[in-house]
């Protein structure tokens, strides 16, 4: 069983490839805004180095957010289109529960957090691998207040932390630990590993059907709706 993992929800852009007994392969690049230009091209050079073509593949994992809206779109476009042409299953998977994986941390809280802009954050909340508080879009003053009812260690990963590190260290002083920036990378990665799990366990999305989780409108849709 092979799993083909694509992730290109933030600023850069990655592939993996993975089995039952674990992770084969990982390409990822900070590409930036040009995820379309490389996504193809990245794929291509990671099934030469794994010795296999996407028809080996059995099934497909991606990130469908929260993130960068035109990431997203390229990434899902990508996985859906492979997905129907040939007819292999799609798995979807949380861009906050890929980062939450690589920063893993025995008996620790993981609270992977993203850049949501305007002063929000994307967030959600971990243990053990098991999720404890959904994808959010949140303040930092209001994810402290959530979180300040935990007692246990607790570790900050994601890029969110370039913004709300210093008002997440006031808000929860004694809580705060941040995982290194090379536990907070290789989203592919984790992806594949997260996707190998819900494959076996039957968690199928249909990629007629799967869209983006955005987790707030873009712009120009809230331009158009009077919202801003």
């Amino acid at each position: 069983m092979y799993i083909l993992a694509i992730d290109t929800s933030s600023t850069t852009v990655g592939a993996a490839i993975a089995n039952e007994e674990g992770l084969i392969g990982q390409i990822e690049l900070a590409a930036g805004r040009q995820a379309s230009e490389t996504l193809l091209p990245l794929c291509n050079n990671l099934f030469t180095l794994c010795g296999l073509t996407l028809h080996e593949i059995d099934a497909l994992a991606v990130t469908t957010g929260p993130g960068s809206f035109t990431g997203l779109r390229i990434g899902l476009a990508t996985a859906k289109a492979w997905a129907q042409v040939l007819l292999k299953p799609l798995v979807a998977v949380s861009t906050l529960e890929a980062l939450a994986l690589g920063a893993y941390e025995r008996g620790h809280l993981i609270c992977p957090i993203l850049n949501a802009r305007r002063g929000e954050l994307y967030a959600a909340l971990f243990a053990e691998r098991k999720r404890l508080l959904p994808d959010m879009l949140i303040t930092p003053s209001a994810l402290a207040e959530r979180l300040a009812k935990y007692e246990r260690p607790l570790i900050f990963c994601g890029e969110g932390l370039i913004e709300a590190k210093e008002q997440l260290t006031a808000l929860l002083p004694t809580k705060i630990l941040l995982a290194p920036p090379q536990r907070q990378s290789f989203l592919a990665a984790s992806t594949a590993l997260l996707g190998k799990d819900k494959y076996s366990a039957g968690e199928l999305a249909d990629p007629l059907l799967l869209e983006p989780a955005y987790l707030r409108l873009a712009a120009a849709e809230e331009e158009r709706l009077g919202c801003r």
